[in-house]
C-alpha cells in the first residue's frame, strides 16, 4: 500500500524520511541484539553496552559480533530497503539490484585488480593527511579517534579459528559491503542523482559516507573510496558491483591477518619511506583496472 508513496515528495523530504528510518532501525536492531546478547551470553544489557563502550581496550568479541552485525543490518540495511518500497514504485530499479553487468567475468577480474591494488592509493592518502599542520587540539582527537579504531581492529581480529574467521569475515566484510552499499550507492546517490547533477550526487554520497565512518586521518582516504565506488554504480546503474569491491576491500584486511600473520597496527603506524616502484606499479594496475571496467561499462551500455 505504501510502495511508492513518498515517490513524489522533495529531496528534502525523502532525506528527512530517510534519517528517521536510519534512527528507528539502529535503536530497534540495537536493542533487539543487546536483548539478545543478554540471554545467549548471561550478561545484562548494561553490561553488553560496556563491552561495546570499551571493546577497544578489551571485551566480550562474541558480544560485539553479535550487536555490531545487527546494528549494522538496522542502521543500514533496513532503511535502504524500506526507504526503496517508500520512494519507488520498482524499488529494485531503484537499488539496482536487478542485474549484473556483462561480461560477469571480466566485471569480477577488475574488480579484483582494484582491490589489489587501491591499498596504495589509500596509503599515498592516508600519509598526506598525516603530513597537514592541523591544530593541537584537532590532533589531539584524532588520535584518539584513532587509538579507539586501532583497538577495535585489533581486539576483532584476534582470530581463534576458522568458524571465528567466518564470523568475522561476515561481521566486518559482508555486512559492511551489503548494508553500506545498499544505503549509499543504493538509495541515497540516485535519490540525489533524480535532483541535482549525478557527479554532485556522487560527491555528497561521498561525504556522507567518509564522516560516518569518523576517521579524521583516513576521512580523505574513505572519501576516495566512496567516489571510486559511486562511479561504479553510476556507470553500470548496478549496486553489485561497488559491493564486491566494498567486500574485497574489507575482506583482504581479514584474510592478511588470519591467514598472513599481519600485523595492522604495526602497518599503519609505520613511518618508513614510501616504495615508489611498488607504489607506482600498483598505481598503474589500480587505473588500468578502473579504465577496463568503464569500457566494460560503456560496451554494455552500447550493446
Amino acid at each position: 500500500m505504501l510502495k511508492g508513496q513518498f515517490a513524489g515528495e522533495s529531496i528534502f523530504v525523502q532525506i528527512l524520511i530517510l534519517l528517521i528510518l536510519i534512527l528507528v532501525g539502529m535503536f530497534f536492531f540495537t536493542g533487539f541484539s543487546l536483548a539478545l546478547a543478554s540471554i545467549l551470553y548471561e550478561v545484562s544489557v548494561a553490561e553488553a553496552l560496556d563491552t561495546l563502550s570499551e571493546f577497544h581496550r578489551g571485551g566480550s568479541r562474541e558480544v560485539f559480533k553479535l550487536v555490531q552485525g545487527f546494528t549494522s543490518l538496522g542502521t543500514f540495511l533496513f532503511p535502504a530497503l524500506v526507504g526503496a518500497y517508500f520512494f519507488s514504485k520498482q524499488p529494485s530499479d531503484l537499488l539496482g539490484s536487478q542485474k549484473f553487468p556483462k561480461p560477469a567475468l571480466f566485471i569480477v577480474i577488475c574488480l579484483i585488480a582494484m582491490a589489489y591494488s587501491m591499498g596504495a592509493l589509500s596509503d599515498l592518502l592516508f600519509r598526506f593527511s598525516s603530513t597537514i599542520p592541523w591544530p593541537e587540539a584537532f590532533l589531539e582527537s584524532f588520535e584518539e579517534s584513532q587509538e579507539l579504531m586501532l583497538g577495535t581492529y585489533e581486539n576483532i581480529l584476534r582470530i581463534s579459528g576458522p568458524i571465528d574467521f567466518v564470523q568475522v569475515l561476515i561481521i566486518m566484510a559482508f555486512i559492511p559491503a551489503l548494508a553500506e552499499e545498499s544505503l549509499f550507492r543504493g538509495l541515497l546517490q540516485p535519490l540525489l542523482a533524480r535532483h541535482i547533477n549525478p557527479h554532485f550526487a556522487i560527491l555528497l554520497t561521498s561525504l556522507a559516507f567518509a564522516l560516518l565512518h569518523n576517521q579524521h586521518l583516513a576521512f580523505l582516504s574513505i572519501f576516495v573510496l566512496g567516489i571510486i565506488l559511486g562511479y561504479l554504480r553510476h556507470w553500470t546503474q548496478s549496486i553489485w558491483p561497488s559491493t564486491l569491491l566494498h567486500l574485497f576491500n574489507n575482506a583482504s584486511i581479514v584474510i592478511l591477518v588470519y591467514g598472513f600473520d599481519y600485523d595492522y597496527r604495526a602497518a599503519l603506524e609505520a613511518q618508513s619511506g614510501v616504495n615508489w616502484f611498488e607504489t607506482g606499479s600498483l598505481l598503474v594496475v589500480f587505473g588500468l583496472s578502473l579504465f577496463f571496467f568503464r569500457r566494460l561499462s560503456l560496451k554494455q551500455v552500447m550493446d
